[in-house]
C-alpha cells in the first residue's frame, strides 16, 4: 500500500552560518515520529537564459566554479534582486554577462536542489546581438563564447554545466531537442 505522502512538521529553525552563503539548519518531526536535522541553503531565486545569436550560436560564460573547483561554460544568469522580475534579472545578467540583448521568453522554473531554497526562472532569448562591453561584478571573471546549437546540445549532455535544467527548458521552448 502506497504511503500517503504529507509535509514534514518543522519544529525549529535556525541560522547556523551568514557568508556568501547562508546555511540554516531545520528540524523536522518525520512521520515516522523521530525528528531529524537538516541543513539548508537558504538561497535566493536565480534566472539563467539559454541565448541564440541570429546565426544560431548560444552565448555562454566560461568561468571558474566554485563548488566543483571546475572552470565551466554556463548560461548567463543570476540572483533575482529584491523586488526585480524574474524577467528583468534575465535580461539585466544577460547584459552584464555577456553584453547582448535579445527577445527574451520564459522557459520555465524549478528548484535548485533537495536542499536549497532557490527557485531558478529559466529564459530563452532569441536574435541577441552585442550591443556594449559585459559590465561584471567584483566577483565575476567571464569569457564570453559563442558555441554553435550541435556543439551546444552535446555540451548539455555532458553534464558540465551548473545550469543543465534550465539549458534543457531553453531547447524544449525553441522545439531545438
Amino acid at each position: 500500500m502506497p504511503l500517503n505522502i504529507q509535509p514534514w512538521q518543522k519544529r525549529a529553525e535556525t541560522k547556523v552560518f551568514a557568508g556568501f552563503r547562508h546555511i540554516l539548519r531545520r528540524t523536522y518531526h518525520l512521520p515516522n515520529g523521530a525528528e531529524a536535522d537538516f541543513e539548508i541553503k537558504h538561497e535566493s531565486y536565480a534566472a539563467c537564459v539559454l541565448a541564440l545569436t541570429p546565426h544560431n550560436t548560444v552565448l555562454l560564460v566560461q568561468q571558474f566554479r566554485p563548488g566543483p573547483e571546475e572552470i565551466l561554460l554556463d548560461l548567463p544568469g543570476g540572483g533575482v534582486e529584491p523586488g526585480e522580475d524574474p524577467a528583468q534579472a534575465a535580461a539585466r545578467e544577460l547584459l552584464e554577462e555577456t553584453g547582448y540583448r535579445g527577445e527574451l521568453e520564459m522557459a520555465g522554473t524549478c528548484w535548485h536542489c533537495a536542499y536549497s531554497t532557490m527557485l531558478k526562472h529559466n529564459f530563452v532569448a532569441r536574435n541577441c546581438v552585442k550591443v556594449q562591453e559585459p559590465a561584471l561584478d567584483e566577483h565575476e571573471f567571464v569569457r564570453v563564447v559563442e558555441m554553435p546549437l550541435e556543439d551546444f546540445r552535446s555540451h548539455v549532455r555532458s553534464g558540465k554545466m551548473t545550469d543543465v535544467a534550465g539549458a534543457y527548458m531553453g531547447l524544449e521552448k525553441l522545439q531545438l531537442l
